[in-house]
Parts: structure tokens; C-alpha cells; sequence
């Protein structure tokens, strides 16, 4: 089979190291000029900060995906969630925040943190690896611009930069507006998809020379909706630092976007974390940074086209899980999805 994965973020790299290891022929076409979609890393000189609060769950999909492919070890240190401090909530709540990144979503069954060894890239680099000696190839900085199906209504070709590339079935791991142009362009009803509304917040992440948030490792006021952890490990900090004096801190505002959300972070970190400004060694803020494509409520059917031979992948999709863990589910289920109907 000639399988098409569109998008190069994680449930783009899922559904393509599936559907090779299903015996297709998969070309992943990714627009932006590097791969790992939203998880990709960013470094502050000796510093690592992960762009935003983003915890690897000891269980879930995309750790299982990494065992399955035998991938060198990526647990780093695990989290202790039990010195999470809960304000105006309990510590069911709190965790269930931290797993979700959302307020008011229903609890996550023991919910296991660790901190990802060399930040999330690692990871995104590990599912590159396993691609490449499936033997995916790899379009990047290229341009999806349709689909086309055939009379018989299943998918005929996929328009990549100006050229028709013929396939049997193709993977749409791309958001939500991205995934509703291409379907349109087949003549195809994306409506549900339009439906999608992107949930974003602010979001701060420090690297501190000392410990102001001791003796927590996270902290959630519900009342806020702001959540911070404290994500320090050795292979984050300057060599030869102490990790017992140094701090990489992630904080997210779930209550919104916005300055005055970023400014909401601030003041909060002021009021727990005394002196932090001080101990800023290296810092990236930003007022509006995407969480979610969409609601959960809101989350599509990814086989909804899978007569026409196209899947889709991604946060927006249905899954009972959340954040990586969803991409990765949904990434390997539209694969496993698209085997089944051909």
C-alpha cells in the first residue's frame, strides 16, 4: 500500500511508524522546515527549557509506543506528585489538571509523571529514528495543497508543491484548519471540523538558580487556574550545576491568554515562590500559546472518512486520553483503522 501521513508532529511520526510497520510504502509531507510539530525542543544556552508544562506519563501511549520500539531508555527521574500543593482544591483535582492541562475535566486514573530524559525532543527524536529504519521518507517544507479522489470515491492522489502524488490512503495529522482545507478540497463535509475552537493560555518557563518553590514540586490554585511544576533534572541544567540548587520551572495560566493572563502567572510566583526574578538565570514567556486545538466535547470521529481512504490524527481527535498521550493513540489508530478497510 502507498500511505501519505500529513503532519510531522507526533501523531504524523505515530500513524507513519505504524503504518510501516504494517508493511506500507509511507512518505510523511510535514510544511514547516523541521519535524516534532509542537513539542519541539528549545534550549537557552546551557539550559533546557521544554516549551511548556509537559510531563511524560510513566504509562501511557507514547512511553508504551517507545518500549514497543525498543527505544533506548527516555525515563528520566520520576515526578513526586505526592508534594504537589492543591490551593482550593484537593490533590485529585490538582493532578487531574497537570495530566489534562485543562479545569474541570474528569479524573485520570493514577496519573504516573516522570521528566523525559534531554526534554521532549528526545522523544520526538526516538519515533524519527524508528521511522527511518522503517524506511518512511520524509518531505519537510513542502506544501499539501489537496486531495483528490477517484470515481470510485476513495482517495487517487495527494497534491504535494505542485505535484500528484498517487497513494491508496492518507493519514490527515494536521490541525484542525489545516485538516478541513484538504478535506474540502476532495469535496468532502468538514463541518464537525470547523466546529474546533483552539483553547490557549500564557505560559512562563524559568530557569532558577536556587529553590523558591521548596518544599513543593508543584503548586495549583484552582481559584486562578494556574498551575506550576518544578521539572529540574541533571540533564537540564548547566554541567557541573547542583540540581538540588538549581530549578527548571514551567507555568501555564488555564484560565486564558493574554498579558494579562502572563501577568497572572507573575503575581502568583510572587506570592509562593519569594525571590524568584532574582534567581532568573534564563526565561521564555509568552502571552498565547495553543493547549488544545479544540474542546473535548468538541473532538472528532477520525474514522469519519475512512471509506474514502483517509484517516486522521491528532488532539482533536476522540481518544480517552490526553495531550502527547492522545496524539500517539490517535496516530496509531488511524493507521491500524486505515489496515482494516482496505
Amino acid at each position: 500500500m502507498r500511505s501519505i501521513v500529513i503532519g510531522g508532529g507526533v501523531a504524523g511520526l505515530a500513524a507513519a511508524v505504524q503504518l510501516a510497520a504494517d508493511g506500507s510504502t509511507v512518505l510523511l509531507v510535514e510544511s514547516k522546515d523541521i519535524l516534532g510539530g509542537r513539542v519541539r525542543m528549545r534550549d537557552s544556552s546551557s539550559w533546557l527549557l521544554d516549551p511548556g508544562l509537559h510531563l511524560l506519563r510513566r504509562k501511557g501511549p507514547l512511553n508504551q509506543l517507545l518500549r514497543k520500539l525498543r527505544a533506548p531508555r527516555v525515563l528520566g527521574p520520576r515526578w513526586n506528585h505526592r508534594e504537589m500543593l492543591a490551593i482550593d482544591t484537593d490533590a485529585s483535582q490538582a493532578l487531574t489538571a497537570l495530566a489534562t492541562m485543562s479545569i474541570g475535566a474528569e479524573g485520570v486514573k493514577r496519573p504516573e509523571f516522570v521528566v523525559p530524559r534531554g526534554g521532549w525532543s528526545s522523544l520526538v527524536g526516538r519515533l524519527i529514528v524508528a521511522a527511518n529504519q522503517l524506511d518512511v521518507m520524509f518531505d519537510v517544507g513542502s506544501h499539501v495543497e489537496a486531495l483528490a479522489l477517484g470515481p470510485d470515491g476513495r482517495l487517487a492522489s495527494v497534491r504535494v508543491a505542485g505535484n500528484d502524488i498517487e497513494c491508496d490512503e492518507v493519514v490527515l495529522a494536521a490541525p484542525p484548519s489545516e485538516s478541513t482545507r484538504l478535506l474540502e478540497s476532495a469535496g468532502l463535509d468538514a463541518s464537525e471540523l470547523r466546529r474546533c475552537t483552539a483553547q490557549r493560555a500564557a505560559a512562563l518557563d524559568i530557569a532558577l538558580e536556587g529553590r523558591p518553590m521548596r518544599p513543593y514540586t508543584g503548586l495549583f490554585d484552582a481559584n486562578r487556574g494556574i498551575i506550576a511544576i518544578d521539572a529540574t533534572a541533571e540533564d537540564r541544567i548547566p554541567e557541573g550545576a547542583d540540581p538540588s540548587a538549581c530549578t527548571i520551572l514551567h507555568a501555564v495560566n488555564l484560565a486564558g491568554d493574554g498579558p494579562e493572563a502572563l501577568q497572572g502567572i507573575k503575581e502568583f510566583l510572587d506570592s509562593r515562590c519569594s525571590g524568584w526574578r532574582d534567581m532568573a538565570a534564563a526565561r521564555r514567556s509568552t502571552n498565547s500559546i495553543m493547549l488544545h486545538p479544540c474542546s473535548r466535547s468538541e473532538r472528532v470521529d477520525g474514522s469519519t472518512f475512512i471509506d474514502s481512504g483517509i484517516a486522521m490524527a491528532g488532539c482533536h481527535v476522540i481518544s480517552e486520553y490526553h495531550l502527547s498521550d492522545a496524539a500517539v493513540d490517535t496516530g496509531r489508530n488511524a493507521a491500524k483503522s486505515l489496515k482494516l478497510h482496505r
